[in-house]
């Protein structure tokens, strides 16, 4: 519980500081721009559909890779430590004191929305777990806009191999 709360306020942080990319910036590790459609995750074998332009980093963890662009503010995506339950993410929740809490099963996983108001302002948060390849992955993110939230919640749905 502590490493996700940790990963949610680090995201926060990158989500607030900003990922609008400027003239001159690296955007990959080749330094090239990724435009929308498929996003490939090479460090844990994935990819993922986001609109717009996007820029893939290294993740928090040795497992994990970071995506940023303007639709989705900044999102993580992890091979999970242990397989969690959507009632132990409502758990994990509490913690802030979630609003407009939505649990949805999904067909290899589960995702759950909510929000509530800091000392920051507006928060907005998506935790999503999938099973994929007999691996379990963790998508999440803390945004200061619901409609970053919403492309992220939409951008987790798109996991694959």
């Amino acid at each position: 519980m502590t490493k996700n709360l940790s990963l949610l306020l680090a995201i926060a942080l990158v989500t607030t500081a900003g990922c609008k990319k400027k003239d001159g910036d690296a955007a990959t590790p080749s330094g090239k721009a990724v435009e929308a459609g498929p996003v490939k995750l090479a460090k844990i074998g994935l990819q993922i559909d986001v609109g717009g332009e996007t820029a893939v980093s290294d993740g928090i963890g040795a497992s994990s890779q970071m995506v940023s662009g303007e639709a989705i503010g900044a999102m993580q995506v992890e091979v999970a430590d242990k397989k969690q339950t959507i009632d132990d993410a409502k758990s994990d929740a509490g913690m802030f004191n979630p609003k407009n809490l939505k649990a949805e099963t999904l067909a290899d996983g589960w995702a759950l929305t909510y929000d509530n108001v800091g000392s920051a302002g507006a928060n907005f948060f998506v935790a999503v777990q999938r099973e994929i390849g007999g691996k379990t992955y963790s998508c999440t993110t803390t945004a200061g806009d619901g409609d970053h939230a919403k492309a992220v919640l939409a951008a987790c749905k798109t996991l694959r191999k």
